[in-house]
């Protein structure tokens, strides 16, 4: 196996705050884990994940699923029992120093690789393949022995793929296109004992406790540090969230026979889910699924959204009489003075919108007002409703447009049109398809 680094020239010649990682103690289930069994029973003598020690390293693999590593044991998933490394990782050494699965379009004979580090040496495996053992200074050139913890950074959430080596008060940012390592030294992130890059959001482990950061400035979240048995995993007598199991249990549970208020996508990807003051983010679902507070991304924005759509890299949201406009970057930064009257932005009367959508490339938004459908040129001052047309749906939750189509969502269930054009001169109305089968990853 070639140098990842060192040799990479050498070796030249794919639908992410604070909210907690556990909603009110329902678990997160990865696509890796829906059917997941334990076949190993507890083993004699093995560790308790719950006793306070912490862990060696913790990171996900190719699956999307996670991996707490102590001593010679590792769980996995949120919750199970202890297992032996080496019965997953053959000829992996137990005591490891850190972990981490690497995000690297640009390369992928070593994309979703996984990566462990003990003293001077590191092992990579190919899901459970090992694909050979390099000394760390050969394979991540700049890079110290001894590490503490480690954890991807893809692009987007970081300026390029990158790594983040975690070593006493320094952290090691090694920047995978140009092989550079720049040292940091952010104070409220250090002596990280392991780490973990979890739906876009980066955690630094001290022991039990760990602290959720950003990984462009090291900035540490508000609130934190938090105790990883109240939200990494099942432990008796613990848990963040305290609820009685009523109803509202439904709006948590992306598989509840309950609708969602909107879906929207943006320019960069990213697709979500909303419902009452919650976002599922729909794109990242290999890394597991979990309810966030809509705030905890899009800030000062409270409660049901009537209506979200993005053009020219913005993301707007219509809540009752207001329009709050976001910045669409690696994170949403409201943008100053709003939000605003909807009336005076886009010439509407909110209290009438069931749903809008925009298609890539266009600047016609279409907003839906129960069975018409009106069009607003965002490019136009000012801003007003055009004639518009009929569909053969009463009431439409939400709605989204992309490269594949229109879809309209109505309860659990959606209508794919092919175009706007089919949208505009439809006789039949689609066969109806399942939201929470194609969307969420559910069994219906």
């Amino acid at each position: 196996m070639k140098l990842l680094l060192g040799g990479l020239c050498l070796s030249s010649a794919l639908a992410l705050c604070l909210a907690s990682p556990l909603m009110m103690g329902q678990q997160n289930i990865t696509r890796g884990e829906v059917s997941q069994h334990h076949p190993h029973p507890s083993i004699p003598g093995s560790p308790d994940r719950c006793d306070g020690l912490g862990f060696d390293a913790t990171t996900l693999d190719e699956q999307g699923v996670t991996w707490f590593f102590r001593d010679t044991f590792v769980w996995k998933g949120f919750f199970g029992p202890a297992d032996f490394i080496i019965n997953t990782w053959p000829q992996l050494p137990s005591h490891i120093d850190a972990a981490f699965r690497m995000h690297h379009n640009n390369s992928p004979e070593h994309h979703d690789r996984m990566f462990f580090f003990k003293g001077n040496r590191v092992w990579q495996y190919y899901g459970r393949l090992p694909e050979g053992v390099f000394l760390i200074h050969d394979k991540f050139p700049g890079i110290p022995n001894n590490l503490g913890a480690a954890m991807e950074c893809p692009v987007g959430e970081c300026a390029q793929d990158s790594v983040h080596f975690f070593k006493g008060e320094t952290v090691y940012a090694l920047n995978l296109d140009s092989r550079t390592v720049k040292e940091r030294k952010w104070p409220g992130v250090h002596s990280c004992t392991s780490s973990l890059r979890w739906l876009e959001r980066h955690y630094c482990f001290q022991g039990t406790n760990f602290t959720r950061f950003n990984p462009k400035t090291g900035q540490v979240y508000p609130g934190y540090p938090k105790d990883a048995r109240d939200y990494f995993m099942r432990c008796e007598g613990r848990g963040h969230g305290k609820r009685n199991k009523t109803s509202a249990d439904s709006i948590y549970n992306r598989c509840s026979n309950r609708s969602f208020d909107e879906f929207s996508e943006d320019q960069l990807g990213r697709m979500y889910a909303f419902r009452d003051n919650l976002f599922f983010r729909l794109d990242s679902g290999r890394d597991g699924w979990h309810p966030w507070s809509t705030n905890s991304s899009w800030s000062s924005l409270h409660g049901k959204i009537d209506g979200v759509f993005t053009w020219d890299k913005k993301m707007y949201f219509i809540q009752g009489p207001q329009l709050f406009i976001y910045k669409a970057d690696a994170q949403y930064t409201l943008i100053e003075g709003y939000p605003k009257p909807v009336r005076e932005e886009l010439g509407i009367h909110s209290a009438d919108v069931s749903a809008t959508f925009i298609c890539p490339g266009t600047s016609k938004l279409y907003v839906i007002l129960g069975n018409q459908v009106q069009t607003i040129n965002l490019e136009q001052t000012p801003r007003t409703l055009d004639n518009g047309f009929r569909i053969g749906h009463p009431h439409v939750d939400g709605a989204i447009c992309n490269v594949n189509g229109v879809y309209l969502f109505i309860g659990t269930k959606y209508y794919k049109y092919d175009s706007v054009g089919d949208l505009t001169s439809w006789t039949n109305t689609p066969d109806p398809r399942s939201i929470s089968r194609d969307f969420m990853s559910c069994a219906d």
